[in-house]
C-alpha cells in the first residue's frame, strides 16, 4: 500500500537551498508539498532557485535571505523544514574546523534549531557530509541531538547513503537525518533498499562537451609527472582520482567537487593514434551524476565555475526522491 496517498499536501521550508535540492526530491518522491519559502544567501544559488521553482501562482518564492538573520516569529506556519547546512567544516576536503570555521559555517545548525524551537514543524530533513559524525566531530553531533531531543523530536535518526547504492555512479557519501516532533519508532529505518541498475560513468558522459575542458598534451604530461602516472591510456570513458593517484577502474565518479578544488578530471578513450585525452568534466556530467535528467534543471544562463559550485555543494536528488519515499512510507 502506498502510504504516500494518505498525506494531505505538506508546507516546506527549504533552508540552505541552494538550486532547490529538497524540491527536486519531494517532487520526485510523489509527496504533495508546498514550498512557503526559502533561505539562501549566495545569489547566483538563489537566482538559480528562482528559475527552477514557483509557487502555486507561478509566482516567485519567497527567499528569507541569510538564515542568521531570520526572525523565525516572521516565518509562516510549515510541516517541514529541510537544509543542508553548510558542510565545509566538517568535511575531508577542507580545513576541519568544525565550529571554529573561520567563516562562521560551522555553528549555522544551531540556526535551524533556533527556527525550529519557534516553528516546531511536524519533520526536519537535514543533510551534511560524513565527517559530522564521526569521533572529531561528536560532541558538535550530540549537541545537535541533544537539542532536537528537547524540543521534543526524540532520538535523531540518521544514516550515510551512498550515491553509487542508488543507481548514480558517483561515490558520495553524505550524512542524512530525520527528526519527528514526538519522535519516530525505534525500528524506523533510514536506509532504503539500494538500486543496482548497472548504470556506469560512461554512461553518464556528455557526448559533445566544450572544447576549452579539454587538456593540451602538455598539461596532460605535468599531471603525469606530478602524480607519477605513466599512462591515460584507456578503453573507456574513466575517472582520474587524483586524491588516489590513480584511473578507476570500477566505473564511478568521484564525488563531484567544487571547482577550487580542481581535482575532477574525465579520462576519454585513447585515439587511434595512440593520442591520450583528458579533460574537465562538463557541467551536464556533474549535474547528470547529481541525479538530475536531462532538461529537468534550468541553468539560468550561469558561468561553468557557478554551475559546479552549485552541483558540488547540492544534494543528489534521486537519493532525495529514493530516502523521502522510503521515509513517507513509513510514517502514519
Amino acid at each position: 500500500m502506498n502510504k504516500l496517498k494518505q498525506y494531505e499536501k505538506i508546507r516546506v521550508f527549504e533552508g540552505f537551498a541552494g538550486y532547490g535540492g529538497a524540491t527536486f526530491g519531494l517532487a520526485r518522491a510523489g509527496i504533495d508539498f508546498e514550498v512557503i519559502g526559502y533561505s539562501e544567501f549566495d545569489k547566483f544559488a538563489s537566482a538559480l532557485y528562482d528559475a527552477n521553482h514557483k509557487d502555486s501562482n507561478g509566482q516567485p518564492i519567497k527567499n528569507w535571505g541569510d538564515i542568521t538573520q531570520i526572525n523565525p516569529k516572521d516565518l509562516p506556519d510549515f510541516d517541514l523544514f529541510t537544509g543542508g547546512f553548510p558542510c565545509q567544516p566538517f568535511s575531508q576536503v577542507g580545513m576541519q574546523q568544525g565550529e571554529k570555521d573561520q567563516y562562521g559555517r560551522g555553528t549555522l545548525m544551531y540556526d535551524i534549531i533556533r527556527i525550529c524551537e519557534v516553528k516546531r514543524p511536524q519533520y526536519i530533513l537535514m543533510e551534511n557530509v560524513k565527517g559530522l559524525a564521526t569521533k572529531r566531530f561528536e560532541a558538535t553531533f550530540n549537541t545537535l541531538k541533544k537539542a532536537l531531543k528537547e524540543l521534543g523530536y526524540g532520538d535523531l535518526k540518521y544514516a550515510i547513503l551512498n550515491t553509487k547504492d542508488y543507481g548514480i555512479p558517483q561515490n558520495r557519501e553524505r550524512l542524512w537525518m530525520f527528526a519527528r516532533l514526538g519522535g519516530l519508532p525505534e525500528d524506523f529505518s533510514m536506509v532504503p533498499p539500494t538500486i543496482d541498475n548497472g548504470l556506469k560513468l560512461k554512461d553518464f558522459v556528455d557526448k559533445k562537451p566544450d572544447e576549452s575542458l579539454y587538456l593540451s598534451q602538455q598539461q596532460i604530461q605535468r599531471i603525469k609527472d606530478f602524480y607519477g602516472i605513466e599512462s591515460f591510456a584507456v578503453s573507456e570513458y574513466s575517472c582520474f582520482d587524483l586524491y588516489n593517484k590513480k584511473i578507476r577502474d570500477d566505473g564511478l565518479s568521484i564525488t563531484i567537487l567544487a571547482p577550487e578544488h580542481n581535482k575532477m578530471r574525465m579520462v576519454e578513450p585513447t585515439l587511434p593514434d595512440g593520442t591520450e585525452v583528458v579533460r574537465k568534466y562538463s557541467v551536464l556530467e556533474q549535474f547528470r551524476l547529481m541525479g538530475f535528467k536531462d532538461g529537468e534543471i534550468d541553468f539560468a544562463g550561469q558561468s561553468y565555475t557557478q554551475l559546479s559550485k552549485r552541483a558540488a555543494n547540492g544534494w543528489d536528488v534521486n537519493v532525495v526522491g529514493v530516502l523521502l519515499k522510503h521515509i513517507w512510507g513509513q510514517l502514519s
